[in-house]
């Protein structure tokens, strides 16, 4: 790794990849303590190995290796929460099946997502009805309050003209 002051350039991508891949190999832990609110520090050692691992590639002391794989933790329950639904259905096929290929889960992330964006479509559907009827509603009380206004501007009139 480059010196403090030194161009960084010939390595950006090396740190690139590194912390790209240290926020996925913490992605494990990070979605159990989402879902599980799991603290167990024996979960995904492997992956923990492998990610101290490879941030030893810059970082100088032990304190800046758990604060990066602190920050690697962040980064990846960050990433997941908006998905949590695709989670936890990956997570429940994952239990049964064992194992999936990457053409599996791209066909459960887009179940999960079609579902999800029929379910926003109806509720938005019914909510549109639900305006609708009320204007309905609405202009049909106008209508009637027209009409008696009307008979009571008339009646007025009437009156006044006798």
């Amino acid at each position: 790794m480059p010196k403090p002051g030194e161009d960084i350039s010939s390595v950006s991508d090396v740190f690139a990849k590194v912390y790209s891949h240290c926020i996925e190999l913490t992605a494990g832990r990070a979605a159990e303590r989402m879902f599980l609110d799991d603290d167990d520090s024996r979960s995904a050692l492997d992956d923990l190995r492998q990610a101290r691992e490879l941030a030893q590639l810059f970082c100088k002391s032990e304190e800046t290796i758990e604060t990066f794989i602190a920050h690697c933790d962040v980064a990846a329950r960050d990433l997941l929460m908006p998905y949590g639904d695709v989670v936890m259905v990956m997570s429940n096929v994952l239990r049964i099946k064992r194992t999936l290929d990457g053409a599996e889960i791209d066909r459960i992330i887009l179940d999960v997502e079609t579902r999800k964006a029929r379910a926003i479509e109806r509720k938005r559907r019914a909510d549109w009805r639900k305006s609708e009827l009320a204007a309905d509603r609405f202009r049909a009380e106008c209508d009637q309050l027209d009409v008696v206004r009307s008979k009571q501007i008339s009646g007025a009139v009437r009156s006044a003209t006798l």
